[in-house]
């Protein structure tokens, strides 16, 4: 200290919950403030009438309307305390979040519109946009495919919806020329994450090991790209063009590949019959469900391991397919899971934290956006017309 007024002056922002301040014996403090620094935020939809009074689903909502309000800065991040990252991925479910709590869509837009800046890089886009990290997660392009027709779901914006259509083809283009082979996804030399952190991939029988190509054609990937395709239809038929491609011989490549019919269910992969948790979510989420036995069994299997079986990509998916069936018995069930947000908030949560609970990742962050995008199946709006399959 100088004697004087001094000011610490930080290289980057930083996320807190208190600040412990060492100080020279007889050292009076005179002031002290912070700034807080967040995107503008308003909140203009609320809970659920029929959630309204449940403490639970109440204080799931508060936490995450706070995480967004406090978390989104000049773009959406994951998490504010270590890489900041402007990930593909999460951000498309917490861009959502946030478009349908304030009614304000230019994050969203941000993000769709940087995500294709990135393709004089890679006609598969990359995975952190706006800064020098050179990553691409499998998933992600795709699940921004999704992104773009609840963005018109929600705006109705015919124009926006058009600005993108090229846009999308060539990237499900790129899927189709460099990794499609007999209908099926296969030699990723993209990351395929499936689940994140992998103690939630229930033994995922199919090397994913990130570095290392993935050969074999699994479950996971090919439900998001069977989806992908879906979509981009849907937009075309939107815009009054015709359909991107035929999706009967996708789907019947893709039960041959992985559909056990005596268990009713799906294996991991082309190579194995091991059948995990999160490898049969997609498939729910995305409606390819070959008969009624599945359907009962995936019922069966939500209803005992719920959501803290789960992380960020498999709950959001669980809860889009639970929305898509407009089954508001078993989503009520999920968010009353005590192994989830329910157990944040036991362990003094204020924030969403990156996992169900401190220990449930190497290097939990205590401030990380992806389990806010809980509020999308919590705001007073028709979820089923948001992820229906018409």
């Amino acid at each position: 200290l100088s004697g004087g007024i001094d000011t610490l002056d930080w290289f980057d922002y930083k996320s807190f919950r208190y600040a412990s301040l060492i100080l020279p014996k007889g050292t009076e403090v005179d002031q002290i403030y912070f700034l807080a620094r967040h995107y503008p935020f308003e909140l203009k939809t609320n809970l659920k009438p029929e959630y309204q009074g449940d403490p639970a689903i109440e204080s799931i909502w508060n936490l995450s309307v706070n995480s967004l309000r406090l978390g989104v800065q000049e773009v959406i991040q994951d998490c504010m305390e270590r890489e900041k990252g402007f990930y593909l991925g999460d951000g498309c479910y917490s861009s959502l979040a946030h478009a349908i709590l304030t009614g304000d869509d230019r994050m969203t837009r941000k993000l769709i519109d940087d995500a294709f800046s990135t393709d004089f890089i890679t006609s598969g886009l990359v995975t952190c946009m706006d800064c020098s990290l050179m990553q691409e997660i499998a998933e992600y392009p795709l699940i921004m495919v999704y992104l773009i027709w609840w963005h018109y779901r929600l705006r109705g914006d015919k124009a926006y919806l058009e600005k993108h259509y090229d846009d999308t083809i060539a990237l499900l283009e790129s899927y189709r020329i460099n990794y499609e082979k007999e209908y099926l996804l296969s030699h990723l030399d993209k990351w395929c994450v499936v689940e994140w952190p992998k103690n939630f991939q229930d033994g995922y029988d199919v090397d994913i090991t990130e570095g290392k190509i993935c050969e074999e054609a699994h479950v996971s990937l090919n439900a998001y790209y069977l989806e992908a395709i879906h979509t981009a239809n849907r937009i075309a038929k939107e815009l009054g063009k015709p359909a991107y491609r035929d999706t009967a011989p996708l789907k019947e490549a893709f039960f041959k590949a992985f559909y056990d019919s005596d268990a009713h269910l799906f294996c991991d992969g082309v190579n194995t019959r091991h059948k995990s948790y999160i490898g049969n979510i997609f498939p729910f989420a995305y409606h390819l469900c070959p008969d009624s036995e599945y359907e009962a069994n995936m019922r069966d299997m939500i209803s005992r391991r719920k959501a803290s079986d789960l992380s960020f990509f498999g709950t959001f998916a669980l809860l889009q397919g639970l929305a898509s069936r407009d089954d508001a018995e078993l989503l009520s069930v999920i968010l009353h899971d005590t192994g989830a947000w329910l157990r944040m908030l036991r362990e003094g949560a204020t924030t969403t934290f990156e996992g169900w609970g401190r220990d449930t990742k190497w290097n939990t962050s205590l401030f990380h956006l992806t389990m806010s995008d809980v509020a999308v199946f919590l705001a007073d709006l028709d979820q089923f017309h948001l992820f229906s399959r018409e």
